[in-house]
C-alpha cells in the first residue's frame, strides 16, 4: 500500500539504505549513502534500523504527499522544507529531530541552505523490491524499479512492513540533534582527512607539496561516482602503467590531464589510474556533502589516526543513540 505519492521529484532523489556491500568482485559498486551518517542519524530518529531504506535528497528536494499519518526524520544538509497541513496552513519542517506529520499533508522541500544531501527517513522504512539484499539505487545499474534510477513525479513510496502508529496531529519537538556544522557555501575550506596512496610518493617535489597544502575545487563534473577537483595540476615524471586495481569510496586518483578524482558511493569496484591517497572513513560524511564550487584541502594522517578519528565518531554516534533511547 502507498504511503506517499511524489508530487514533484526535486533535482536527484533516490532511495538509499546500508548499500550491497561484497559485491565488487562481481562489478558492482556498493553504493548507499553519500552522508552515511546522515543516513543513520535520520533513521535512528524515526525509529528505524540505522541502515534502513530512506531517501536521499540532493540540492533541492521533492514535494511527498502522505497518505497516513507518519514519524519522519530528517538529517545531514540543511534543506529548506515545510509541511503544508490538510487545512492548508503550513509549519516549517525541522531537521534533526522526528515530526509527527497527519495523512493529507505535503512535505515540500527546497534547495540546501547548508550542505548537499538531505535524509528523510520515515518511521517503519521505506519499501520496495531489493537487488543484491539492498534497496540502495545506482541510477547507471540497469537495476529494475527503484534500485535502478531516481524518482519521478507521480511514483508511490510503500513502507516496509506494517506501519507504526502515530498521531493524526502534527507533533514537532522543541529540540534537535546536530552531528556536526555544516560549511558556509563559498565561504570555508573543508579538510579532509587521508591516508597516503600507493603512487602518492612518485609525485614531484612540486606537487606534493601542492598536494598537501594547496586548495582544490569541486568542478561541475561531480556525481554519486565521484567529484572531479580543479587546482594545481600535479604530475609524475615516471607515470606507472597499472592494470586496474581495487579502489573504494574515498579513493583520490589522478587522472592523465593532473586532475585529482575523489570516488564517491556508485564509484565502480575497480580503477586504472594512480592512487595517490584515500580520504579516511571517518571524513566521507563530509565529503558527501561538498557541492561544485566548494574548496577542499588534504592532510595526511597516519593509520592510527584515522582509527582514532573513526572511533571517536561512532563514539559521538553512540550517545546520541542512548541519549534518543531514554525517550
Amino acid at each position: 500500500m502507498s504511503v506517499a505519492t511524489v508530487l514533484r521529484a526535486g533535482m536527484l532523489t533516490t532511495v538509499q539504505d546500508g548499500g550491497r556491500p561484497g559485491y565488487g568482485h562481481v562489478g558492482v559498486s556498493a553504493s548507499g549513502p553519500m552522508d552515511p551518517l546522515g543516513l543513520r542519524l535520520a533513521n535512528l530518529l524515526a525509529g528505524n534500523r540505522e541502515d534502513a531504506a530512506a531517501l536521499e535528497l540532493t540540492l533541492v528536494g521533492p514535494a511527498l504527499l502522505w497518505h497516513r499519518s507518519v514519524r519522519l526524520a530528517v538529517a545531514g544538509a540543511k534543506m529548506s522544507a515545510c509541511i503544508r497541513l490538510p487545512d492548508g496552513s503550513e509549519v516549517e519542517l525541522p531537521c534533526g529531530c522526528p515530526v509527527e506529520v497527519p495523512a493529507g499533508s505535503v512535505t515540500d522541500f527546497g534547495e540546501a541552505l547548508q550542505g548537499c544531501r538531505s535524509y528523510l527517513a520515515v518511521r517503519g522504512g521505506l519499501g520496495g523490491a531489493e537487488v543484491l539484499s539492498s534497496r540502495s539505487a545506482q541510477p547507471r545499474s540497469g537495476f529494475p524499479g527503484f534500485c535502478g534510477r531516481r524518482l519521478e513525479r507521480g511514483d508511490e513510496l510503500e513502507l516496509c512492513g506494517e506501519p507504526a502508529e502515530c498521531s493524526d496531529e502534527l507533533v514537532v519537538p522543541r529540540w534537535f540533534v546536530r552531528l556536526w556544522d555544516l560549511p558556509v557555501r563559498g565561504l570555508e575550506t573543508q579538510v579532509l582527512r587521508c591516508l597516503p596512496g600507493l603512487h602518492l610518493a612518485q609525485l614531484d617535489s612540486c606537487s606534493m607539496d601542492w598536494f598537501g597544502n594547496g586548495a582544490f575545487e569541486l568542478s561541475s563534473d561531480c556525481d554519486r561516482m565521484g567529484y572531479r577537483l580543479m587546482g594545481p595540476v600535479l604530475s609524475m615524471p615516471t607515470v606507472p602503467q597499472l592494470r586496474s586495481e581495487a579502489v573504494v569510496p574515498g579513493t583520490l586518483q589522478l587522472s592523465p590531464d593532473g586532475r585529482l578524482l575523489l570516488l564517491m558511493a556508485d564509484c565502480a569496484p575497480t580503477g586504472g589510474y594512480a592512487r595517490v591517497g584515500h580520504v579516511i572513513t571517518a571524513d566521507l560524511p563530509k565529503a558527501g556533502q561538498l557541492r561544485p564550487g566548494d574548496r577542499v584541502r588534504f592532510r595526511l594522517v597516519s593509520m592510527e589516526q584515522a582509527d582514532q578519528a573513526l572511533a571517536e565518531q561512532e563514539r559521538t554516534f553512540a550517545a546520541v543513540r542512548a541519549v534518543l533511547a531514554c525517550g
